[in-house]
Formats: structure tokens, C-alpha cells, sequence
């Protein structure tokens, strides 16, 4: 989205409230004096009464406050926020339309900054991570063991069912504390167990932040690249079916090389392997991953939930190349499937990759090898060919049963800047 280059009025003030009113800066006050116009929830609207500017509630949906905003751009705004506006705030949402230098922030101390204040526990320890208007099965893509998490919740991620996600993962051991009513007369801080809390949810107040240290032996999600093949849906035997094989999958990757802010597609995405990683271990990336056996699709969904890459991984239903025209260009490919049609997925996608960027595709069949190699012509390109072995059982003997070789090849895009 373009950003408001000839914004009229003076910079827009957003105040962070804080855990009491009075806690604001001389700066913050000063702003909110010669205000024109007050945006902000009604509680935060209420605490200023004194104040003669018009006041008004935010929009709802809030996607219709930009309009707001730009009908009274010649006065004088103030929008009110909790705690600091840029930590998971109305920051991110006013800086897709402002810059910075028509902006002016005025933060405070945010809940979780104010939680682990109640709790004693020093807060850079943390890791962050926002609920709040998200899927909660996003917290799987975040859970690791023997860290310390700050969550921001809403009515959907609330305590206990954060706490069912925890035994769900492994992690039933769990220490949660649960912060409520931050600032009020009604502020309340409780200990309990992941396990306790998922057997007997508590009555929690709507307006709660969570911690928790994850204690347990986890081992339901992976905590590093290279997802067991058995952990897959595929309708087969575990382990089998439409997925790329473990260490075919990280060498893709490694040949891949995802960079935050970088888009992604998996052509030919089969029941995920490769995009479910990929999206996974970049979550600063957005990946789309494209297949059209209806069977496969299903799988796809399922691994997407399951390993939590709800946020950022696209499931694209349709053949390439014609579904991979309404998608944005990317910098980074994977050709996985192509049911015979290599050569013209490879012509389709060089087009669409940008200057600079990666393409990977695998090749199995002798008609899709001659496919990458008469597409690759006398470019310059990586090949790594992979013969993978595992050890079996034949007749109570170990025996190391092959599977196919997969041909890999890596081609950059020239950057013509």
C-alpha cells in the first residue's frame, strides 16, 4: 500500500494510555490539549472528560478508520491506544498509510510490560507473540521447550484453551500465570499448571495477558528443521506418500535459502512437506503452495494446522501454471510436482521470478531430467543429485532399502540492476 505523501493537517498524535491515565507525559498531555479531534475506545474516551475536543469511538471494523482519518485531515488528532502503540498496536496499522515523519508516538507501558512487572521476571527473556485477532493454532508455530513466552490473548485464545494446546503439544507441564484487569481495582495474578488449567478451565476475565515458562518432554512439534516424514497426514502409511523425503526436503531448502519478507511458491505442493517447513522456520516470509489433487489439498490443510503455518503459508487450489497467474511474483520457487507438464511450469515460473531470485526444481523421471536440463541450457546452475537409503528389517536382519534419486537444480535469476 502507497504511503500518504501529501498528508495536509499536522502529524497525527497516538498516545499510548498506559496502566492509569495519570501516568501520561508532559508531551502526551500537551497533545491531547490542543487536540481537535479524540479517536478511541470509549473506555479510554471516558477517563478524559475534561477535555472539550470532539471525541469519537473507532470504527468498527477498524478497517474504516483510514477514512476517518483522511475526512478530518486538516485538524488537530489524537488517537488514544493501550500501552505502547507500536508493540502489537494501532502503530503498524497507521504506518501502512503515514510515515513516520506524519506521525508522532507517545508510548507507554504496555500489558506485558506491566504483567511481568506484577510477575518479577525480567521481560527480555520472553518471547513474544500476539493472539489477538490471530488463529490460536498459531501458537504452534511458536512453541519450543524451556522457553518463557508473553502472550496478548483474545476470546478465542483464552487461558485454557492456550492450556489445552500445551498438553495437545507435550507441554502439560507448563507454569502459566494469568494477569488480569491490569491498572484496575480488579487486577489479579494467578499461578497454575498447563495440565490443571485444561482439566478445570478458570473464569477469566476477558482482558488478560498470559506467561509461561513450557516445561514437559514436547516432542509432538520439531524444534528444528527436518520434520520426521512420520508426523505428516498423507493418507498412506506413515511416513509414505506424496511428501518429500526428510533430507531431500532440507537440501531444497538449503538450495532455497528463505530470507524474511521474501515470497514463496511450491509448485506441485503434494501434502506439503517442503511448504509446511519453508513457511514454519521463516515465519517473516509468505509462502503459496499450489496443487490440485483435491486428496492432496486435503493433507496440505491438515499439515498447515497442524505444525501452526496458518499465518503465512497460502494453499493455492489449481493447476499450474494457469494458478499461478493472480499470485504475487516471487523471489524464491520450488517445482516439486509438475504430472508431466516440467517444461512448461519452468518457462512459466523463470518468467514470473523476480531479478535476483532462486528457482529449485526436482526431477525423478528420466523425461522430467532431460526437461531441467534442456531448460537450463548453458546457464550456470547448481546440481546436487540425492540417493537416500534407510535401514529396515528383512527376516530379523537390517538391510538399507533405497529409494529413488532425486535430481535437484538451482538456478538464480541474473539481477539486471
Amino acid at each position: 500500500m502507497a504511503l500518504e505523501s501529501d498528508w495536509p493537517g499536522p502529524p497525527v498524535q497516538v498516545i499510548g494510555m498506559g496502566m492509569e491515565t495519570g501516568a501520561l507525559g508532559q508531551a502526551a498531555r500537551a497533545a491531547l490539549d490542543q487536540a481537535e479531534l479524540i479517536v478511541g475506545a470509549a473506555a479510554h474516551l471516558a477517563a478524559l472528560p475534561a477535555l472539550s475536543a470532539e471525541k469519537r469511538p473507532y470504527p468498527s471494523p477498524m478497517s474504516g478508520l483510514w477514512a476517518m482519518l483522511r475526512a478530518n485531515a486538516g485538524r488537530r488528532i489524537a488517537l488514544l491506544a493501550s500501552g505502547d502503540p507500536l508493540f502489537y498496536g494501532i502503530g503498524s496499522t497507521l504506518l501502512r498509510h503515514l510515515s513516520p515523519t506524519q506521525l508522532v508516538f507517545h508510548p507507554n507501558v504496555s500489558s506485558l510490560q506491566a504483567a511481568f512487572a506484577r510477575l518479577g521476571r525480567p521481560w527480555q527473556e520472553a518471547e513474544w507473540l500476539s493472539l489477538h485477532g490471530r488463529p490460536l493454532v498459531s501458537l504452534r508455530a511458536a512453541l519450543r521447550g524451556n522457553r518463557l513466552y508473553g502472550l496478548l490473548t483474545d476470546r478465542e485464545s483464552s487461558p485454557d484453551a492456550i492450556a489445552r494446546i500445551l498438553v495437545e503439544t507435550g507441554f502439560g507441564e507448563s507454569d502459566m500465570w494469568i494477569a488480569e484487569e491490569l491498572g484496575s481495582d480488579r487486577e489479579r495474578l494467578r499461578f497454575i499448571k498447563a495440565a490443571e488449567l485444561a482439566d478445570a478451565p478458570l473464569d477469566c476475565a476477558p482482558s488478560n495477558v498470559v506467561m509461561l515458562d513450557t516445561r514437559g518432554p514436547g516432542g509432538v512439534l520439531p524444534e528444528f528443521p527436518g520434520i520426521p516424514d512420520q508426523r505428516f497426514s498423507t493418507g498412506a502409511e506413515p511416513g509414505k506418500g506424496l511428501l518429500s523425503k526428510r533430507e531431500v526436503r532440507l537440501t531444497i531448502l538449503s538450495l532455497l535459502g528463505p530470507r524474511a519478507g521474501e515470497i514463496g511458491w511450491d509448485v506441485g505442493a503434494g501434502c506439503g512437506g517442503v511448504s509446511v517447513e519453508w513457511a514454519r522456520w521463516n515465519s517473516q516470509g509468505q509462502v503459496y503452495a499450489v496443487e490440485v489433487h483435491p486428496e492432496r489439498l486435503e493433507h496440505l490443510a491438515v499439515n498447515r494446522e497442524r505444525f501452526g503455518a496458518v499465518a503465512n503459508l497460502q494453499i493455492i487450489a489449481g493447476r499450474a501454471p494457469e494458478a499461478l497467474a493472480e499470485l504475487p511474483d516471487p523471489r524464491a520457487v520450488f517445482i516439486g510436482g509438475s504430472s508431466g507438464s516440467l517444461a512448461e511450469m519452468l518457462e512459466a515460473v523463470w518468467a514470473r521470478l523476480l531479478p535476483g531470485g532462486r528457482l529449485v526444481a526436482s526431477a525423478v523421471t528420466e523425461d522430467s531430467r532431460v526437461d531441467l536440463h534442456d531448460f537450463v541450457g548453458g546457464r550456470a546452475a547448481e546440481w546436487t543429485e540425492l540417493s537416500i537409503a534407510r535401514g529396515e528389517s528383512l527376516a530379523g536382519q537390517r538391510v538399507m532399502r533405497p529409494y529413488l534419486p532425486v535430481l535437484l537444480m538451482k538456478l538464480e535469476k541474473p539481477d539486471e540492476r
